[in-house]
């Protein structure tokens, strides 16, 4: 038999090995807090217009980790200019403080709960006075669009990376040989552009693509530059230049003294349509000569301004859906409407029949698409044709409606 000592001893036992797996209560040393980064700057691109160089990029709008709110206080541009027999620097030789040429303050988001620009103290019900424009926060937020100028001296064009490239090993047989050397490309000076964004407590995030920027002269620009109008768009065309090399040249459209092209990626064609036109309001463009090298493009210099004021000499359609009907002392006309925004409206015509001349019998345009004729003479047969015209100055008078025939009772 089994003792009650015995017992209790064996139950003491189990006792303690249950604590020992719950660790009895008491609580293991407290794991790290994940130290979030931002993640990286994508779509980042370099365009250079003369000595400006502007580069685009969007701002990240999540953490690497990829949870957790974003904490993005600022992006690091850094860039360096690499001699022609020099090999790539490394990310770590790159992203060092004599290559850092600029820092892009972040917009942080709102706090959560709080509506953006509220300021606090105030009343829940009642609303913020708007904030002068001049006091507006400009900064980029994360997610959006941002943009980095720099302009090239003489100090940013000089090669600071000098460190000669290992020799290639070529293949032993020398057609092979010279195979591979005419598929290289000629090496040219160069500036490479790396991004990165980084925490409020200095943390940096992961690296950017790099961004090369061949330092070789500039294309030439295009010529014959004509700009016309139609009634919806106005149109630029322009003659290519002859370019050499393997980059096919592309080509971008300006506003004389607009940053950003008004295409939204360079065209392969010669020509160029934005829609809309405002009718009396002159509009001048120059064309720049784009040739895109990876996430590079290089401009020429811009054509002399072309200008054009577009003049409405466009008449509306002409009415369908001419119909009358005789009552008695009069004749009733109806019609469809036309749908152009500019107009002023209809003018109705009427001849004896056979209708070799007709004549306008509304003084001005009327605005409604059916008209009674009370000053015909019972029996005659009237020919009746009606015009559409705009509030151009002067106005523009559409074709005739089909014509109809007909007579009061």
């Amino acid at each position: 038999m089994i003792t009650a000592g015995l017992r209790l001893r064996r139950a003491g036992i189990a006792a303690l090995a249950l604590c020992a797996l719950a660790a009895c209560g008491k609580k293991g040393p407290p794991l790290a807090p994940l130290r979030y980064v931002p993640a990286a700057v994508t779509e980042a691109k370099a365009r250079r217009s003369g000595s400006e160089v502007r580069l685009q990029f969007v701002l990240p709008s999540a953490n690497a980790q990829g949870q957790g709110r974003i904490d993005l206080d600022r992006v690091e541009v850094y860039a360096a200019t690499i001699a022609a027999d020099s090999a790539n620097p490394t990310n770590r030789d790159l992203v060092v403080p004599r290559y850092l040429v600029g820092t892009i303050p972040v917009k942080p988001l709102p706090e959560e709960g709080k509506e953006e620009g509220k300021e606090e103290g105030k009343d829940e019900g009642k609303e913020a006075p708007p904030r002068p424009a001049a006091a507006q926060d400009r900064r980029p937020a994360p997610g959006e669009p941002a943009t980095f100028v720099e302009v090239l001296n003489q100090a940013t064009l000089t090669p600071q990376i000098t460190t000669p490239a290992p020799p290639e090993v070529l293949p032993t047989q020398p057609a092979a040989a010279a195979a591979v050397a005419a598929a290289k490309e000629a090496p040219v000076v160069r500036r490479m552009y790396i991004l990165r964004g980084l925490t409020r407590g200095g943390r940096p995030g992961p690296l950017s693509g790099r961004i090369v920027l061949p330092l070789v002269d500039l294309p030439s620009p295009p010529g014959g530059v004509a700009v016309n109008f139609t009634e919806t768009a106005v149109t630029v065309a322009w003659i290519p230049p002859v370019i050499a090399g393997p980059a096919a040249p592309a080509f971008n459209v300006y506003a004389p003294d607009g940053p950003a092209p008004l295409n939204p990626a360079p065209i392969p064609a010669a020509s160029f349509e934005r829609p809309g036109v405002t009718f009396g309001t002159e509009e001048c463009f120059v064309v720049r000569t784009a040739v895109v090298i990876g996430a590079a493009t290089l401009e020429s210099a811009p054509t002399p301004p072309q200008c054009v004021k577009p003049v409405d000499v466009f008449a509306p359609a002409a009415p369908k859906g001419l119909s009358a009907v005789g009552v008695a002392g009069a004749v009733n006309l109806i019609w469809e409407a036309n749908t152009e925004g500019d107009l002023a409206g209809y003018v109705i015509l009427r001849g004896e029949a056979p209708g070799d001349t007709l004549q306008a019998i509304t003084a001005t345009p009327i605005t409604e698409t059916t008209y009674r004729d009370t000053t015909v003479q019972p029996g005659v047969r009237y020919v009746y044709a009606v015009v559409a015209v705009d509030r151009a100055t002067p106005p523009n008078t559409s074709p005739q409606s089909e014509r109809v025939e007909e007579s009061a009772r």
